[in-house]
């Protein structure tokens, strides 16, 4: 069988608008990070998504990520990864093309940005086993993911391949 085309790894687009949020799909009209943010952030765009053809996940974030105050820190800033968004969780990933589907499975495992889970946000609900989030493909080398975090709340992010 041909690989999956999700297979690899990946980082966020480091351009303005590869992480946004709004009220629908393809909307980012809430907030979506400018050139200021992509600098600010060099802890954050470095941070990459494994995807290895055994079917294992790894988020490999290197000594720092971007944090925000709700996982215990003064203020968003870059600083060490803090669990169980760390890195550290034992998981994996399945891809549904006909769907349009990948699924994450493992505790504190995460594509673009820990806080957005189908529930909601964290940490207005609890840290979920699995997540779903949405896939399209722009070209092999480009992959559009968003999620519903709760009612109407589209979370999407842009990936490169690394």
């Amino acid at each position: 069988a041909d690989p999956s085309p999700i297979e690899g790894t990946w980082r966020v687009a480091p351009e303005a608008n590869s992480l946004a949020v709004g009220p629908a799909p393809g909307d980012g009209s809430w907030w979506a990070i400018d050139d200021a943010g992509v600098e600010a952030r060099a802890c954050y765009m470095d941070d990459k998504y494994v995807f290895s053809g055994s079917g294992s996940f790894s988020n490999v974030l290197d000594d720092e990520t971007w944090l925000e105050a709700w996982q215990g820190v003064a203020a968003d800033e870059c600083g060490t990864p803090v669990s169980p968004h760390d890195g550290t969780s034992n998981a994996t990933w399945t891809y549904d093309e006909e769907a349009g589907t990948l699924v994450i499975d493992g505790f504190g495992a995460y594509v673009g940005i820990p806080k957005a889970v189908n529930e909601g946000e964290l940490p207005g609900v609890s840290v979920p086993t699995s997540v779903t989030y949405n896939v399209e493909f722009e070209n092999t080398n480009t992959m559009n993911v968003s999620i519903e975090a709760g009612p109407g709340v589209w979370w999407q992010y842009t990936l490169v391949r690394d």
